[in-house]
């Protein structure tokens, strides 16, 4: 998996949920039948012999498949309905139900923005009834269809004052995330919630600060007021969480583009302790490598790590492997090994595996040379062209133009472009009139 900012302002105790069923009851019609479901089967039960009873009993048991969504439902369906209520009955929603709507609203791709105005002032005139957990579910929505109500997000700020005792430590960190990305920062708001967000936060476990971190990282979405809160409470509590979440912590630190010296100076010291380190998987291994690589610290860990892989290059995956090439491509012979191990399985590989085996054989400068005039492609060359050749109907558009940019930038293997499948020769030139164009612009 990709995490938004909406994810951690919805990150929030169950009752964030709440008013979900009632917001939508509206909207769906209900189905014509003289008495519920329950009542119908006790009437039966009543009713039946010894005879119907099993038969009854075996229905029960039956499978029932669920009717699919046409195609078309949200363009013929949802919409209609989600943008008639905004426009004749949003005066008869609660604070918690106009906070669903305006989540529904804000996930389509086409939106008026006229009902995207209308539903924000009908928040200003309610908000006095609004809750910590309605401000929270609003902020995001409101900050994707809205952006420019500077209104809203000022009555907005004034209920999170009143509110400000209600608020969890993930509430405030999706606060900051939205208050952040306006253009006029709002410097008594955070003067006021980061401190709060900074004793919360000592009340979590290690394990639960790590997945805050991580889940940041995946977000890919830095906000150095968060993380200067949070990364100090992370290393702080390093003693209390396992090798693994550290790892993760530094792979998220890593994501976000920071490098923290120490932290990385504490897990390679783990890591050079045998017991710790005994049940490292192949893959956090080539995660390891890639995370002190890409910050320059890779002799911390180099003499633990490297017979590690080299022993255990059998069990890597292509997602695993493509990782080793980038940050090990001096590391030819382990990666050749890996590269013939993960050959067996080709024929089995979905397209996204066989793009990461791709991309660690271009990287890892594993694919054979040209053959020479009147030869055969090498093993493994010749594997992957007859890969794509089998299964080039059903690689998309995007996947052909990674598979050309790959060879592309890679000198080496350039001349594998002209062996690509004819039926791709439009996306091809494509690509390629992109790249030299993008090139010549420079």
């Amino acid at each position: 998996g990709d995490i938004g900012h909406t994810s951690l302002l919805t990150m929030v105790p169950l009752r964030a949920t709440r008013g979900t069923i009632g917001c939508f009851q509206r909207w769906v019609p209900r189905a014509a039948s003289a008495l519920p479901a329950p009542w119908h089967a006790r009437a039966a039960r009543w009713n039946s012999t010894d005879g119907d009873d099993e038969a009854d009993e075996k229905s029960s048991k039956a499978v029932v498949l669920s009717k699919r969504l046409p195609e078309d439902f949200i363009e013929n369906t949802l919409m209609p309905h989600l943008e008639s209520q905004m426009l004749y009955n949003i005066h008869v929603y609660t604070p918690a139900e106009l906070t669903q709507i305006a989540r529904a609203y804000s996930k389509q791709d086409v939106r008026q923005l006229a009902l995207c105005r209308k539903l924000a002032d009908h928040m200003k005139d309610r908000m006095k009834g609004f809750e910590a957990i309605d401000v929270v579910d609003a902020l995001g929505p409101m900050w994707t269809m809205t952006p420019d109500d500077d209104e809203l997000f000022e009555v907005l700020e004034q209920k999170i004052y009143e509110k400000i005792d209600d608020f969890t430590a993930l509430n405030f960190m999706g606060i900051i995330r939205i208050y952040n990305k306006r253009a006029s920062k709002h410097h008594q708001l955070l003067t006021k919630i980061v401190p709060r967000l900074k004793d919360l936060l000592a009340k979590y476990e290690g394990v639960e600060l790590s997945e805050m971190l991580v889940s940041m990282a995946q977000s890919k979405e830095t906000d150095m007021d968060i993380l200067m809160t949070l990364v100090p409470e992370v290393e702080r509590r390093y003693n209390e969480v396992s090798l693994l979440h550290s790892l993760n912590n530094v792979w998220a630190l890593c994501q976000l583009k920071i490098k923290h010296p120490r932290l990385l100076e504490k897990v390679a010291q783990d890591l050079s302790n045998p017991q710790k380190s005994k049940d490292l998987t192949a893959g956090y291994m080539a995660r390891i490598v890639w995370v002190y690589r890409m910050c320059g610290s890779w002799d911390l860990v180099s003499d633990t790590l490297l017979p590690m892989i080299r022993a255990s290059s059998a069990e890597f995956r292509t997602g695993d492997f493509a990782r080793l090439a980038q940050a090990l491509p001096e590391e030819r012979q382990t990666l050749t090994r890996v590269a013939h191990n993960l050959r067996g399985g080709l024929g089995d590989m979905g397209r996204k595996d066989f793009l990461m085996y791709l991309l660690g054989l271009v990287h890892g400068e594993v694919l054979e040379d040209r053959p020479d005039a009147g030869h055969d492609f090498g093993e493994i060359t010749g594997a992957c062209l007859n890969y794509i050749k089998e299964d080039q109907d059903n690689f998309k558009r995007d996947e052909v133009q990674r598979i050309v940019y790959l060879l592309h930038h890679s000198p080496k293997y350039r001349f594998l472009e002209d062996e690509l499948p004819a039926s791709w020769n439009a996306t091809k030139e494509e690509t390629l009139d992109f790249i030299r164009a993008k090139g010549s612009s420079r």
